[in-house]
C-alpha cells in the first residue's frame, strides 16, 4: 500500500471529515507492506459550504475545491498527529517505510505559501523523529512532498522491495 495522504487521521482527531478511528491500521494489521508519507497531515477538512467547525474557527483556511475546505493545525496538535501516526504504524505486521519530507507536506505549506507554518512543521518532524517505532524505516528527506526528490526516493524504496521479493507484480 502506498499511502501518501493520511489526513483523515487528523480529521478524526480534530472533528473533520473522518474515515474512522482505524484509518492507517488495516493494511499493517493484514500483513501488507506500506509506504507512508504525511501528505496533508497538518490540515483538518470540513464541508466547504458549511460554517467552519467551532474547534478550528479563526485559523488559516484553504478552499481545496467547491466541496472541501481545510484549516491548519497548531504545532501542539501536529505533535499529537505525529504520535497517532507512529502509534498506528507500530501495529504493522509487515515492513513499513515512512517517508518524511521536512520541507512540507501539502502544496500550500511551502515557504511563502498561504498555509506555511515553519514552527508547526518543525514540531511535527521532531515528534516523528522522536516517536518513530524501531519497526518502521524512517526516510527523512530534505525536500517538499511535491518535489521530484520525494518521488525518486519512494520509487527507490518500492523498487528495492520488488527486487527483494517483498512485493511482487501480479498478472
Amino acid at each position: 500500500v502506498m499511502d501518501f495522504a493520511p489526513q483523515e487521521v487528523s480529521n478524526h482527531m480534530f472533528g473533520g471529515l473522518s474515515a474512522g478511528a482505524d484509518r492507517l491500521t488495516n493494511a499493517g494489521q493484514s500483513g501488507t507492506p506500506q509506504l507512508v508519507a504525511p501528505g496533508c497531515y497538518d490540515l483538518v477538512d470540513f464541508v466547504g459550504w458549511q460554517a467552519v467547525p467551532p474547534q478550528i474557527e479563526g485559523r488559516p483556511t484553504h478552499a481545496h475545491n467547491r466541496l472541501l475546505s481545510s484549516a491548519v493545525l497548531e504545532p501542539g496538535e501536529r505533535r499529537a498527529v505525529a504520535k497517532s501516526l507512529c502509534d498506528k504504524l507500530s501495529q504493522a505486521q509487515a515492513p513499513v517505510a515512512f517517508v518524511l519530507p521536512n520541507q512540507g507536506c501539502n502544496e500550500w505549506d511551502r515557504p511563502g505559501g498561504e498555509l506555511h507554518d515553519a514552527e508547526g512543521l518543525a514540531a511535527f518532524c521532531d515528534e516523528i523523529r522522536s516517536l518513530c517505532p524501531d519497526t518502521v524505516a524512517l526516510h527523512e528527506l530534505d525536500c517538499h512532498i511535491n518535489d521530484a526528490a520525494f518521488c525518486d526516493r519512494v520509487l527507490e524504496i518500492f523498487d528495492g522491495w520488488m527486487a527483494s521479493g517483498l512485493v511482487r507484480a501480479t498478472a
